[in-house]
C-alpha cells in the first residue's frame, strides 16, 4: 500500500499472533487458572474490539475498568463474561443489568442497588467482592468480607461471582509487602464462611504477580500489560527475558529534509543549535499523537536499520530528527517510531518508557485515537 494513500502516513501496526502468544504465554504461567485479559482503556490503546476478537477463544472472559468500556464490547458482538473492575456510580445499576455484566463491589449499599434493580427486571448479577489486603484503593476490609458475603446471599438479585484482591508491590517481588498481602489473602481464604464454599472462585494475580507470586495463583488470573508486549517489571527486566512478544510497530514516514548550516537553532525555545552542518528530517508525527513532549532532545528512532536522534522540541504535529549520517535518508521513507525494523534492530516500547521517564502502562495509553490502528493477523515481515 502506498504509504500516502490514506493521509498522513503515521499509524500503529498491531500484531494480533504475538498478542495472543503472550496470552498463551499467560496461561502457561498459571496452567490451571481461568483466563479473564484485561483490555481495559481500549486495550490498553491498541483496540479493545479487535483484541477482544483476536483472544476470544483463548479467553474466559474480560475485565474492563468502566461500564461504558463494557458496552462497547456488548455492541460488538463480545458476549463473554465481562467484569468491571474499577466499581461504578450510582445510576449505572439499570445498564450494568441490561448489558449482563459483572462488578466489583465493596460493601452492602452497591449490593442493594444492584440487586433492587436487577429483581426488579428478573435478572441476577455476579458481584465480585475486591478485598484491600494492602493496596489501599478500592476494596472491602478483610474482616467486612465474611459478612458482605452472608448479604449477597441474602439479597435477591444478585449472587457471589467471587473475591479478589490486588498486589500494590508486585512488581517488586522482592518487598515484604507481597508476602503480606498473600498472608491477609491466606488468612481470609481460611475463614469458615469462605472456606465451606466449594465454588468460590479467587482472582489475586495482574500481569506482574502472575509471573513473579505463583503462590498468590488461585482460580482465575487477570492478565494486562504482558498481553501488549511489556514486562511488568520494567525496567528491572525486559519483556523479551518474560518470554513475550511486542505487540505493537508505531510507523512514519519523512516528510521533509533541509539541509542546515552549522550554528542553526531549531523549533520552539530553541533548545538545540545544530554543532555542525546537519541534514534534518521532519516527521509528521506530535505530542497530540502521544509522541511526549519529554522525548525532546533525548529520544531516537529507526530509519534505514540506524538510530536516528530526536533534536529540538516536540511539536504538537511535527518533530525533527537528523539523518546527517544516513546520507541515503529521502522524503517518504519509512520511520519506526517504535517497534523493530524486521532486520533486528529496534526502538522497544521499554526504551520508549525510560526516555519518557514513565512506564509502559503510560507509553501505550497515551497513543492518540486519531492514529490509525492497523491489524496484522500475521506477523510483519
Amino acid at each position: 500500500m502506498d504509504a500516502y494513500s490514506t493521509g498522513r502516513p503515521t499509524w500503529v501496526e498491531i500484531s494480533l499472533p504475538a498478542l495472543r502468544h503472550n496470552l498463551h504465554r499467560a496461561k502457561q504461567a498459571a496452567p490451571h487458572a481461568a483466563a479473564w485479559p484485561v483490555i481495559k482503556a481500549d486495550a490498553y490503546g491498541l483496540g479493545a474490539v479487535p483484541c477482544a476478537h483476536a483472544l476470544a477463544d483463548l479467553a474466559d472472559g474480560f475485565c474492563v475498568a468502566l461500564v461504558e468500556e463494557a458496552e462497547i464490547l456488548r455492541q460488538a458482538g463480545i458476549s463473554h463474561p465481562i467484569l468491571i473492575l474499577s466499581g461504578y456510580f450510582p445510576g449505572l445499576e439499570r445498564q450494568i443489568v441490561e448489558l449482563n455484566l459483572q462488578v466489583c463491589i465493596e460493601n452492602r449499599q452497591q449490593v442493594d442497588a444492584i440487586g433492587h434493580t436487577a429483581a426488579a427486571l428478573g435478572k441476577s448479577v455476579a458481584l465480585h467482592i475486591e478485598v484491600n489486603t494492602g493496596m489501599a484503593r478500592l476494596g472491602a476490609e478483610p474482616s467486612a468480607t465474611p459478612e458482605l458475603i452472608a448479604h449477597i446471599d441474602a439479597a435477591p438479585g444478585v449472587e457471589l461471582g467471587g473475591v479478589l484482591t490486588h498486589f500494590a508491590c508486585a512488581d517488586e517481588p522482592e518487598r515484604a509487602a507481597n508476602a503480606k498481602q498473600v498472608e491477609q489473602l491466606e488468612r481470609l481464604l481460611a475463614h469458615p464462611a469462605l472456606q465451606t464454599r466449594a465454588d468460590l472462585t479467587v482472582s489475586a494475580c495482574n500481569s506482574a504477580a502472575l509471573l513473579s507470586l505463583p503462590q498468590a495463583q488461585r482460580q482465575w488470573i487477570r492478565p494486562g500489560i504482558m498481553l501488549y508486549g511489556a514486562s511488568p517489571f520494567h525496567p528491572q527486566r525486559t519483556a523479551a527475558a518474560d518470554g513475550l512478544q511486542p505487540v505493537a510497530r508505531w510507523i512514519t514516514h519523512i516528510l521533509q529534509i533541509h539541509d542546515l548550516p552549522a550554528g542553526t537553532p531549531l523549533h520552539y525555545g530553541h533548545t538545540y543549535t545544530t554543532p555542525h552542518d546537519a541534514r534534518i528530517a521532519i516527521l509528521p508525527v506530535g505530542y497530540a499523537d502521544g509522541y511526549s513532549r519529554r522525548l525532546s532532545n533525548r529520544g531516537e528512532m529507526l530509519i534505514h536499520g540506524q538510530r536516528a536522534p530526536l533534536r529540538g522540541r516536540v511539536c504538537m504535529d511535527l518533530i525533527a530528527v537528523e539523518v546527517t549520517k544516513i546520507p541515503q535518508a529521502q522524503t517518504g521513507d519509512q520511520v519506526i517510531l517504535m517497534g523493530d525494523d524486521g532486520a533486528g534492530a529496534a526502538v522497544t516500547l521499554e526504551q520508549m518508557a525510560t526516555w519518557m521517564e514513565t512506564i509502559p502502562y503510560e507509553t501505550l495509553t497515551r497513543l492518540s485515537p486519531r492514529l490509525p490502528r492497523r491489524y496484522l493477523n500475521e506477523d510483519p515481515v
